[in-house]
């Protein structure tokens, strides 16, 4: 009887860990590639008409708690400019299908849907008033 509680108990830790393992991460899913610019694959954000503010997500993501990145040209690192309610562009160059980026405003929610053509667009009626994207919508 102990035996086959100790090899439930066993198995169950097994699947929680790989349950744990397959899951990325938040930090993983929120930095993209890591690197300035607007790699393939990634869902892009830019908080002005240039290329000194930016962010990069793999996968589908709420904007609180993210900061656009600053570069020069030489520095990059994290910024105090705030992604959610901060975007007026977006990248997407995920390689599956389209995005949809969404503003919660008393309740209800207003989306902009976007292709995947490496095209930059404007946020439009949600520009600076962004709370999340979603892929393959």
């Amino acid at each position: 009887m102990i035996a086959r509680s100790l090899r439930a108990t066993a198995v169950a830790a097994a699947l929680t860990a790989a349950a744990v393992v397959s899951v990325p991460s938040s930090a993983h899913a929120d930095n993209g590639d890591g690197r300035p610019d607007c790699a393939h694959g990634e869902i892009c954000f830019w908080y002005n008409a240039g290329n000194t503010y930016q962010k990069q997500f793999w996968y589908t993501g709420d904007h609180g708690g993210n900061n656009f990145m600053y570069y020069n040209g030489s520095v990059y690192r994290e910024s105090s400019e705030r992604v959610q309610d901060n975007a007026l562009h977006v990248t997407n160059r995920d390689t599956q299908c389209r995005i949809r980026v969404g503003d919660l405003s008393g309740g209800l929610w207003t989306w902009r849907y976007f292709p995947n053509d490496n095209g930059r667009y404007h946020l439009g009626e949600i520009n600076n008033r962004n709370d999340r994207h979603e892929r393959c919508v």
